[in-house]
């Protein structure tokens, strides 16, 4: 069954202007681990934030499951991940960074930490991805979670059903990310095996209708 990871950036921003931040922040990735969440995603935020940095070194010390840490490019945010950790790091894609990249990804290896590039549903940046030696590739799939029709999603799913065939033979992981509904994780599910899906917001707003142990069965059910 593949994997689930939360993405914590919803609540972040719902407590974003409150003095309880880090506490409210943890208290809920607990929440997710207790649920059975095989991880938790959090943004590094911008290269001054400090106030982030210390909620991810706080998250580390508190979560016992893995957690997956996206960031930019700036030294700065490079530089912490040294001292931060965790178990995996994401980056946007940029085409002209990938000299930068294939340092960063380099060294980060070295220190045992998993490599993941944020990729539009494109063969290209999967082709770069494999070239730069990434452990994942994260398929940004609100395209396929947005489409307007019936046929436009199905369009986006065979992209997305390629694009994973693909990063097979490259030796990438393949990781789902978006706006999830239970429905829609089961369709894609149905259609094509991924190794991990990113979800968040839906996922919260579930848990306030059903807590998180049941918000996280519906997810498992859809992927059984």
């Amino acid at each position: 069954m593949a994997r689930i990871t939360i993405d914590l950036e919803p609540l972040v921003n719902l407590y974003r202007e409150n003095s309880d931040l880090p506490r409210a922040v943890v208290k809920n990735a607990l929440s997710c681990e207790i649920a059975g969440a095989d991880s938790v995603m959090i943004g590094m935020g911008h290269e001054y934030d400090q106030r982030k940095r210390k909620l991810i070194a706080l998250l580390i010390d508190s979560v016992d499951i893995n957690l997956t840490v996206k960031t930019g490019l700036d030294d700065r945010s490079i530089d912490a991940l040294s001292d931060i950790k965790p178990a995996m790091v994401v980056f946007p894609y940029h085409s002209e960074k990938r000299d930068i990249l294939a340092n960063v990804v380099t060294n980060l290896q070295i220190e045992n930490i998993l490599v993941g590039l944020e990729i539009p549903l494109d063969i290209e940046p999967m082709k770069d991805a494999a070239k730069l030696k990434c452990d994942y590739i994260i398929l940004n799939c609100e395209p396929y979670i947005s489409a307007g029709s019936l046929n436009a999603r199905l369009d986006e799913l065979n992209k997305i059903v390629k694009l994973v065939g693909l990063g097979g033979r490259l030796s990438l992981g393949c990781i789902a990310q978006g706006d999830f509904s239970p429905n829609l994780i089961s369709k894609m599910n149905a259609a094509v095996q991924i190794e991990e899906y990113v979800v968040g917001l839906h996922f919260f707003n579930n848990s306030l209708i059903h807590g998180y142990s049941k918000a996280m069965d519906i997810l498992r059910f859809a992927l059984s």
